[in-house]
């Protein structure tokens, strides 16, 4: 049995990371400030005295430290970060949260010896693609201040933290999406507005024509990308995309959601941002092959999971 801490560990990722990890058996530390966590994520694991909670803000670095001092994890997985809606509405945040965070925890790993740390990145670093599907190696071409971050944040790694012998594994999330979600992510957060207001008999918004599509891969699916890559010695010091490597359109998603609820949408079209990205689809080859990795939770499968989830009151 090993210590893992994660932070965001209350959150859309990390809270899955927590489950997987304790369903292995082993002792899980959840550090997070529940900015966009939530209790209900993780309420259960710490009733049952299976995870331990350190509320803190991974900006500070005596914070951090303080944590890492008194649980001496031996894995870490770094979830914490500020979304894309988020960051562009407290850059100031962005930064301290995306960027000096994630340099906190490498110094603190660096400092404790810790074994492994996995990490989100996104395929926000990719901006518009400009080939699909998106491989590993399309370069970066950001236009966001969230896709900076994550650029920032990748660099630490490949410079700070593998010159400090800190092995690390990073994942470039493609639209990742569940039932625990908040709404700091972009398109993702149709799911949640669309179902109340759908359910509610009111009228929802569509950018554009609704022909852009997402690869959305579910939250559980990955968590499993990180359990997998913490505990493969033979993978290090590389990144991943995580995605499903199949295309999803709005249009896609809201015919879904009407034949769940069996109501139809009051649908109000407004033009469509041109900085946003028109399509996401990944190629997941590599993380196939490198970490055996599968996509198992299908659209469909992930849609009914979140109606149902948000038909109970649970959102």
């Amino acid at each position: 049995m090993s210590k893992i801490l994660i932070t965001g560990g209350a959150g859309n990722i990390g809270s899955f990371i927590a489950d997987q990890c304790i369903e292995l058996g082993h002792e899980v530390i959840i550090a997070d400030n529940f900015y966009n966590g939530k209790f209900r994520n993780i309420s259960g694991h710490l009733d049952s005295g299976k995870a331990q909670l350190e509320t803190i803000d991974i900006a500070s670095y005596e914070m951090v430290k303080y944590a890492f001092d008194k649980h001496k994890p031996d894995y870490v997985s770094h979830q914490a970060s500020l979304m894309i809606l988020d960051s562009n509405k407290f850059p100031h945040k962005a930064i301290d949260t995306n960027i000096t965070g994630t340099f906190n925890i490498i110094q603190a790993c660096h400092e404790f010896g810790i074994k492994k740390l996995t990490y989100g990145s996104s395929a926000s670093v990719y901006g518009n693609p400009r080939f699909i599907p998106v491989t590993e190696d399309h370069p970066f071409d950001n236009q966001t201040l969230y896709g900076a971050t994550k650029i920032a944040k990748e660099a630490l790694m490949n410079s700070w933290a593998f010159s400090h012998g800190v092995p690390f594994v990073g994942f470039r999330y493609f639209n990742i999406y569940s039932e625990r979600q908040g709404l700091g992510a972009f398109y993702t957060q149709v799911f949640q507005k669309w179902i109340h207001a759908i359910h509610n008999d009111e009228e929802i918004v569509m950018y554009g024509d609704g022909e852009q599509t997402l690869d959305l891969v579910h939250s559980s699916d990955a968590a499993r990308a990180n359990v997998l890559a913490m505990f493969n010695d033979e993978v290090r010091n590389e990144h991943f995309n995580v995605g499903t490597g199949k295309e999803t359109s709005l249009k896609e998603i809201l015919a879904m959601i009407e034949k769940m609820l069996g109501r139809k949408a009051k649908v109000r079209h407004v033009d469509s941002d041109p900085h946003l990205v028109k399509r996401r689809c990944s190629s997941i080859d590599k993380i196939r092959k490198r970490l055996g990795f599968e996509p198992v939770i299908t659209v469909e499968e992930g849609t009914r999971r979140y109606i149902d989830h948000l038909m109970k009151g649970k959102i």
